[in-house]
């Protein structure tokens, strides 16, 4: 996997998972809200809480069902009563059932304490809940009883009819005052008729008004029901406190939670934020910071991977292998890493560049030295009146002063033409060659050259038709310099090979191997630099150092390429490859 979609990858898995906490910290706050305010509702009034949450306090054990602590402390703060029975009207559960209230139920005969009538005592409320049961559903019914002395307060209100005007009867005012409640008579027209203990009641009867207060008694400053008469055509309302009302499960006080548990859930989501982005700021920015200082290190020439104060690279563990967080960027680092050897083996090479050219301007000093001294040493003797100089002492003189010449010649020569290889600017004439006739006259030709004496040089050729497309010079001194280099560099008594040979239908190989002392790396390293002489104290060192270099500028030139193998004591081979015409073209 590259480096993109590792980042891709990496990048979309933080942000789910930064999704992911942000997701848990929100329904976990609103969890807390909803336990709020079910408690508050519990506490305010059991009768407001769904069935599904009263599920939630339900207890089992012992296959028996119960209610837990707080559902008991409502049930007390009430002064109600709870039951549980089960679809057939078996009571399964009961806590604070007054006598007055069945312990039993007939069939259907719970409805009528659910049904509320005008005249019961208590309002009754009832849920539908699930009991646990081995592979099915048990269904359940949980009542819940409140006391409801409106209701009573109603009857004795409409049992007494006080006329209109009339002073209120003594029993049914102590009743009313004992209760701390009041009641209101309106009119056909809906006018205030009478009242007890009501003063704040409207003039006109507002429908609207007491529909409301009736349908909103659960949590309310007051319990009210109003009654109808059809024969006198009054309409009645009762009202008393209600004993358990409190202000702090209002609708403010339910919008003050909200409010506070937003505030929560804000300073949640900030904190995560923030604990998020250090986290994520700590694991992207500690990899990127070590990748600045490794190419600070290397800026300034330093090319070792920084370590931490512990001595181990940055973002490592004691195996030795990369954190999670480092992993992601392993590309970079590997990359970082082939960069920083590059450097270091360039800056090596460079420094033996710059010494072989040091060394190879002080031998080709020393080369130019000394045939210009013999230039000058002769030409000032033929210079010089003192001495008659005969026709054969001024013949070897000449022939001297012109080798010496011709020497120089070469080597600026060569000079010259390894630029010019550099350079793409050497122009060649290739022409058809039978390359192995051409190789084997090479190769007779240096046998017969002083320098190969005490050499055993011997050809083969594998196959005796070969034609490429070669420059016959430019080819020539190929060879020449590959063999030259061999014979040169090399003891007396030396076994050097030169075979040809097909290795490919389009293509055939020049192999020119000795078993001479060989070379070790460095000088392997460095066969093909420009300015490079051999390492061995016995090696002929009066050639120029371009000879190598010369030949594969050469080899490339012609459309092939060479390689070279030794190891020291095990002698050289150098392996050409040519492209050439194929058989029959």
């Amino acid at each position: 996997m590259n480096l993109r979609k590792k980042l891709i990858l990496q990048y979309v898995r933080q942000f789910f998972g930064f999704l992911l906490v942000l997701l848990l910290c929100l329904i976990v706050s609103l969890v807390l809200l909803g336990i709020r305010l079910m408690n508050e509702e519990m506490e305010a009034d059991l009768s407001r809480l769904v069935a599904s949450d009263l599920q939630m306090q339900l207890e089992y054990e012992q296959g028996k069902v119960s209610v837990n602590d707080r559902v008991r402390k409502s049930v007390d703060s009430h002064n109600g009563w709870l039951q549980i029975i089960d679809r057939n009207g078996k009571l399964l559960y009961a806590y604070r059932t007054p006598d007055n209230v069945p312990q039993e139920y007939e069939p259907g005969e719970w409805i009528t304490q659910a049904q509320n009538d005008e005249s019961a005592l208590y309002h009754v409320k009832h849920w539908v809940v699930d009991l646990p049961e081995a592979n099915t559903n048990k269904k359940a019914i949980v009542l819940y009883g409140a006391p409801a002395p409106e209701n009573a307060l109603m009857a004795k209100l409409l049992a007494a009819k006080p006329a209109n005007g009339a002073a209120v009867p003594a029993e049914l005012a102590q009743s009313f005052s004992r209760e701390k409640a009041w009641y209101a008579v309106y009119d056909r027209q809906g006018r205030l008729s009478g009242q007890y203990n009501a003063p704040q009641m409207a003039e006109q009867l507002d429908l609207i008004q007491l529909l409301q207060m009736e349908n909103e008694n659960r949590n309310t400053p007051d319990f009210t029901v109003s009654r109808y008469d059809k024969e006198s055509g009054l309409t009645y309302v009762v009202g008393m406190a209600n004993p358990w009302y409190r202000p702090g499960a209002a609708a403010e006080s339910v919008d003050s939670m909200i409010a506070d548990t937003f505030w929560q859930v804000g300073i949640i989501l900030i904190v995560s934020v923030l604990f998020a982005g250090s986290w994520y700021a700590l694991r992207i920015g500690k990899p990127l910071l070590h990748m600045v200082n490794w190419l600070g290190n290397l800026a300034q020439g330093r090319y070792a991977e920084p370590t931490g104060k512990n001595g181990r690279r940055v973002g490592t563990t004691r195996k030795g292998k990369r954190k999670k967080s480092f992993a992601v960027f392993q590309d970079i680092f590997d990359a970082l890493a082939k960069l920083s050897h590059t450097l270091q083996a360039n800056e090596e090479r460079q420094k033996d560049v710059e010494r072989t050219r040091e060394e190879w301007i002080s031998g080709l000093s020393h080369d130019l030295k000394t045939p210009l001294s013999s230039i000058f040493g002769y030409a000032t003797m033929l210079e010089s009146e003192q001495y008659e100089w005969g026709r054969g002492e001024v013949s070897q003189f000449g022939r001297t002063i012109r080798e010496k010449a011709d020497y120089m010649n070469g080597l600026i020569e060569d000079l010259n033409l390894t630029y010019r290889l550099k350079n793409h600017a050497l122009s060649m004439v290739k022409e058809p060659v039978p390359v192995v006739e051409a190789i084997r006259r090479i190769t007779a030709d240096l046998v017969n050259e002083p320098d190969a004496a005490g050499h055993d040089i011997g050809f083969e050729a594998r196959e005796e038709k070969i034609v490429a497309m070669v420059d016959p010079k430019w080819f020539s001194r190929i060879i020449i310099n590959i063999l030259t280099n061999a014979i040169r560099h090399t003891p007396k008594g030396t076994a050097v090979r030169v075979e040809v040979s097909l290795a490919a239908p389009d293509s055939f190989v020049v192999r020119i191997a000795d078993n001479g002392p060989g070379m070790d790396e460095k000088t392997l390293a460095n066969l093909f630099e420009r300015y490079y002489r051999g390492g061995h104290t016995e090696e002929d060192t009066s050639g120029t150092g371009l000879g190598m270099a010369i030949a594969k500028q050469l080899v490339i030139a012609h459309g092939g390429q060479i390689d070279v193998k030794s190891q020291p004591g095990k002698g050289t081979e150098v392996v050409m490859t040519f492209p050439c015409q194929p058989a029959g073209q």
